[in-house]
């Protein structure tokens, strides 16, 4: 099983919300919205529920920039079989405004890692 009992039922608490806040998952690559993620009193884990979704959430910056990357395909398909109400699933976080939005936080990380080249940590 690549997913934990306790973490599949955090995650199926989850609910969609229309207002729900993006932001980039520097170590994953990708977008995730607070929706995604339940709050870690939700949680029993020193690590947040997104560390165990870095797969999915890379997976699905790949689908958004249509590069997939086949190496990180299983999580993203074992999550669609158990969890397909998970908002991490819903068509426009995968296409449209998300493609565009996750432009712009690559194009920023790729300005910082530069300026970190040029000037040093």
């Amino acid at each position: 099983m690549l997913f934990s009992p306790l973490l599949l039922d955090a995650l199926r608490a989850c609910q969609y919300s229309p207002t729900a806040t993006c932001s980039y998952d520097l170590m994953a690559g990708g977008l995730i919205w607070d929706d995604e993620i339940p709050p870690r009193t939700d949680y029993d884990s020193n690590l947040r529920a997104s560390v165990h979704l870095r797969k999915v959430i890379a997976y699905r910056a790949s689908l958004i920039l249509n590069e997939p990357r086949t190496d990180l395909e299983e999580d993203w398909v074992e999550l669609m079989r158990l969890l397909p109400a998970w908002p991490g699933f819903r068509p426009e976080r995968v296409a449209g405004e998300a493609k565009r939005l996750l432009k712009v936080y690559k194009y920023k990380e790729s300005k910082a890692i530069q300026r970190l080249e040029r000037d040093g940590f």
